[in-house]
């Protein structure tokens, strides 16, 4: 049985993990925004056509973080239409706010720091509701999904984005499978590093694991997480439920540029680098540098490969 005390201590602990990983992010804004661009601008799309975005509504962006999302949202709306972000990080929200300033897009856009867990909003108050690549950060991700659906009016949709491996036997998941073929021919030669994989290894080899954890619990050992999603809206109350994937391959020329991508990306390594001595960081960069630079000696690649699940669910 959970006593109140128990209770009360993983209420804290959840609040200091959701406040430590948004900060976390406020070190790297601009790479982060530089490399959210670059690699994730193929998702707000289809994210848009499955919610069917209307250039009057009223959305909410949960876990907006630069704006990639709110913002082609903005550019989509007419003089009725809004768009709401929400996040954590005040670094985030800055440049959101700082961006959409300079396109032109204030009045139709509103940042504003919230838990989404703890959402501040009426009930029924969005149209439609998305997020891209924030619920895997939540340490209550029904919490949050429960939320998306009070503040969803009936009818309107939601629509969630995770990192995910494609289903199995779908077209997606044949070529990402052939692809993987590949990437661990290339490795076992010495031929391939895979971001964020690689610095991952590296910080778990030298940086032992801090108290506050890296991630969010839920997120331990799965790959697959369209069944978990799936599930979640479920059990929300949310109806109609479909899904597709997208995916990424890009080579990353230099190793600067892919240590970068992977302090940005890596939640694991940003953190735990964050709060190591400078010793300890020095001599595991200088053995990424090092072990990069061997691969690409021998004509090898360095490699970022991503997908996305792509969930989509209606509020009867």
């Amino acid at each position: 049985m959970t006593t109140g005390f128990s209770q009360a201590s993983t209420r804290v602990h959840d609040k200091l993990f959701k406040l430590g990983d948004a900060d976390s992010y406020n070190e790297v804004v601009d790479l982060f925004d530089k490399y959210t661009e670059q690699f994730t601008r193929h998702l707000p799309a289809p994210m848009m056509a499955m919610a069917a975005v209307q250039a009057n509504q009223c959305i909410l962006d949960i876990g907006t973080g630069t704006g990639i999302v709110a913002l082609e949202v903005a550019r989509s709306l007419s003089e009725g239409g809004r768009i709401v972000g929400i996040d954590l990080s005040d670094g985030m929200l800055a440049t959101a706010r700082a961006k959409a300033e300079k396109e032109g897009l204030a009045e139709q856009t509103e940042f504003l720091k919230m838990d989404a867990e703890a959402l501040q909003f009426e009930d029924n108050a969005f149209d439609n509701v998305l997020s891209l690549y924030a619920l895997r950060h939540f340490p209550n991700p029904e919490k949050a999904v429960a939320e998306m659906h009070r503040v969803l009016k009936p009818g309107g949709s939601v629509v969630v984005a995770v990192g995910s491996r494609p289903e199995l036997l779908s077209r997606g998941g044949v070529v990402a499978m052939s692809r993987r073929i590949t990437s661990i021919i290339r490795r076992l030669a010495g031929r391939e590093l895979a971001a964020c994989e690689f610095l991952d290894q590296l910080v778990n080899q030298h940086i032992p694991e801090i108290v506050n954890s890296d991630t969010a619990h839920w997120t331990a050992d799965r790959h697959g997480f369209t069944g978990s999603v799936r599930g979640l809206l479920e059990s929300a109350g949310f109806t109609d439920i479909d899904s597709t994937w997208r995916g990424q391959y890009s080579i990353i020329e230099s190793p600067e540029e892919f240590w970068e991508l992977q302090m940005t990306f890596s939640s694991l390594a940003r953190k735990r680098i964050g709060q190591a001595e400078d010793s300890v960081v020095d001599g595991l960069k200088n053995e990424f540098i090092s072990t990069c630079e061997g691969v690409l000696a021998r004509k090898g690649r360095l490699v970022y490969q991503s997908g996305a699940a792509i969930i989509s669910a209606v509020k009867p």
